[in-house]
């Protein structure tokens, strides 16, 4: 068979040679990610990775005893107040590691890029069945590892690198299952995928989409009704989230949690599809995404669209519902980097068909691997460009010097960084946040009827401080910026901080 022909000989006569592709991407990948490791980690959403670290910190010093009593106190209640968002798996994953090595913020690094690391074994696996060509695997593994949103992203302190990750092991799970009808294949997605939603329950749109493709797309509907299998699977990809979400409801840890997320009137806004276009850009690339739109209609009706068009429409499914954070937390789009990876196979199996079939001889097989290799050394640079460019290191003894002036223990209220979460990480100093312009904006939105000077009187109410280092956002809030200068004496001020003593103002 003339198609192929040079695939065959690499590949599937010399197995070893895409096994140690393989082994040099992923590697390749890793290796990237570990680049200036030891900078804090406010390259990428600093508030989301900030109250991973608190919670982290909180937890390995439940073990410390050799800390000061006032730090080992400050660390835990830190810790403890901080509202769940999903279940602190990372966190908990990283504070035991701390027991064994101290606590250092670039061990969670090591910990997200390797899981995202692993999720490309499993969709390089996942491609190469569903597409039937190595090379199509090969080139979607690329996009995964090499795209640079997803080398920044993936690098995180936060669950969205492991969900995704557990997302693409559940996939390809769900794939070998429609394929073998196997029990371990059945079991395996459903614990993949319960593990996925169990880290954070976004992952529940793609999930849930796979899962429904394959039972009416490929299966069939009457059919996945008598086989005990869709109901195991079904079950266990529920049940540990019902478990938690239960418990963490009649405890009231999860209050809040659902709370300022929906807002169905941006469905109406045609700006609301203008900002997510730019971020699904942002993350996987323009032309990637429109390549694997048009992937889900080359692909095989029977065989492999009902998994990409369940994904595709659970993607979808998911920017609906969360709509302002859609364009608002550009991480919620990660799990459209392995979903445009997996659609641009069929394309890619063309391209390549057509390739070999008209380009016989070494010169354009050559020609080919460097243009692939050129690709990926260009978005690697991009990414390692991106992460050279910033430097975070001066921000731990800025927070520190705010946190001694303090005294540790006071209370305080302030307009600062991460609302907080430097002043707690870096200067060991709880500390409750004022709003900012656009917290104040997304309370209007959700209709919240909002009296600015009340609620600052309100929340100020027995602090001792206000502490000040954004001085743009004071800038769009003149009532309170009045209020601040004009009633209450300055504690301490430099170029950068601003510190109000609300102890004793000058009038009422």
């Amino acid at each position: 068979m003339k198609n192929f022909l040079i695939e065959k000989i690499i590949f599937r006569e010399r197995p070893w040679m895409w096994k140690a592709a393989l082994a040099l991407m992923l590697l390749a990948g890793f290796a990237l990610r570990m680049y200036d490791l030891s900078d804090p980690p406010l390259d990428f959403h600093p508030t989301r990775q900030l109250f991973s670290a608190i919670k982290a910190r909180g937890m390995y010093y439940q073990y410390v005893t050799d800390a000061p009593a006032w730090q080992r106190e400050v660390a835990i209640t830190l810790g403890n107040s901080l509202q769940i968002i999903e279940p602190p798996v990372l966190e908990t994953i990283v504070s035991q590691t701390y027991r064994l090595t101290g606590e250092h913020l670039w061990i969670a690094r090591i910990y997200s890029s390797l899981f995202w690391i692993l999720g490309g074994l499993a969709l390089f696996m996942l491609i190469r069945e569903l597409a039937s060509s190595t090379g199509a695997a090969v080139i979607g593994t690329l996009v995964y590892l090499f795209a640079p949103y997803g080398v920044i992203a993936s690098r995180a302190f936060q669950p969205d690198p492991l969900m995704v990750a557990l997302l693409v092991f559940a996939i390809w799970a769900l794939f070998r299952w429609q394929n073998t009808s196997k029990w371990k294949w059945a079991i395996l997605f459903g614990l993949f995928s319960g593990s996925a939603i169990f880290v954070k329950n976004v992952a529940v749109f793609m999930v849930v989409g796979a899962f429904v493709g394959v039972i009416f797309g490929a299966c069939g509907l009457k059919r996945s009704l008598r086989n005990p299998q869709a109901w195991v699977m079904g079950a266990l990809l529920v049940l540990p989230t019902a478990i938690y979400t239960i418990y963490g409801t009649i405890s009231g840890d999860l209050e809040g949690q659902f709370a300022l997320r929906f807002f169905p009137k941006m469905w109406l806004d045609p700006a609301f599809y203008f900002s997510w276009q730019n971020l699904m850009s942002s993350a996987v690339g323009f032309g990637v995404w429109v390549l694997g739109v048009t992937g889900v209609f080359l692909a095989e009706a029977r065989r492999e669209r009902p998994l990409l068009l369940g994904l595709w429409i659970g993607y979808i499914a998911f920017g609906m519902t969360f709509s302002y954070h859609f364009t608002t937390h550009d991480y919620y789009h990660l799990p459209v980097i392995p979903i445009a990876a997996l659609s641009i196979a069929p394309v890619v199996k063309v391209i390549f068909e057509r390739f070999f079939e008209r380009n016989a001889g070494l010169f354009p097989r050559l020609a080919l691997v460097a243009l692939v290799l050129f690709g990926t050394a260009v978005q690697a640079w991009y990414g390692r460009a991106w992460l050279a460019s910033r430097d975070y290191r001066h921000e731990a003894p800025f927070w520190a010097e705010i946190g001694a002036k303090l005294g540790h223990t006071a209370s305080v209220i302030g307009l600062t960084q991460d609302y907080g979460y430097r002043l707690a990480y870096w200067g060991w100093q709880n500390s409750s946040a004022w709003f900012t312009s656009a917290d104040i904006q997304v309370r209007y939105m959700a209709g919240q009827d909002l009296d600015i000077a009340q609620k600052f009187a309100e929340d100020t109410a027995g602090r001792g401080y206000f502490l000040v280092t954004m001085f743009g956002e004071l800038d769009k809030q003149p009532v309170i910026k009045d209020l601040l200068y004009s009633h209450y004496p300055i504690y301490a001020e430099t170029d950068e901080y601003v510190i109000f003593a609300l102890q004793h103002p000058a009038s009422p």
